[in-house]
């Protein structure tokens, strides 16, 4: 009979182990590499906005100080002018009441006009048997 030489690949399949495991290796470094420069790229994009963003700021800061104040000075006098009148309307008609109510404002109660009953309260609802 023939002699069959039954030697085990035991070495190709470890250099093929090998192979993978440093293309695996390769790919992963390669990959951490693009992480940190991605990153710092992005810090830099976020800085140079942070930067043009604070210099925006600081050119439109003294214009924004000069409009609050010119709220406080002219405007908010005039709205609470104007909120006084409104609520003194309501308090004249019962009809402007609910839009007082709906922003929130509180009218007193119409000069002259009688108080609302007070309602007795519903009967609770007998249980079902």
């Amino acid at each position: 009979m023939d002699i069959l030489d039954n030697k085990a690949p035991i070495q190709p399949v470890a250099n093929d182990l090998q192979a993978q495991y440093e293309a695996l290796r390769h790919l992963v470094v390669s990959i951490l590499i693009l992480v940190i420069v991605i990153s710092g790229t992005l810090n830099i994009y976020l800085l140079r906005q942070w930067r043009t963003a604070s210099k925006d700021l600081a050119a439109i800061r003294p214009q924004a100080a000069q409009m609050f104040a010119d709220y406080q000075r002219v405007s908010f006098p005039q709205i609470n002018d104007f909120v006084k009148k409104v609520t003194d309307f309501g308090r004249t008609h019962a009809d402007f009441v609910p839009i007082l109510a709906k922003y929130g404002l509180k009218a007193a109660e119409p000069t002259g006009s009688v108080p609302p009953a007070a309602t007795s309260p519903k009967p609770a609802a007998l249980p079902k048997k």
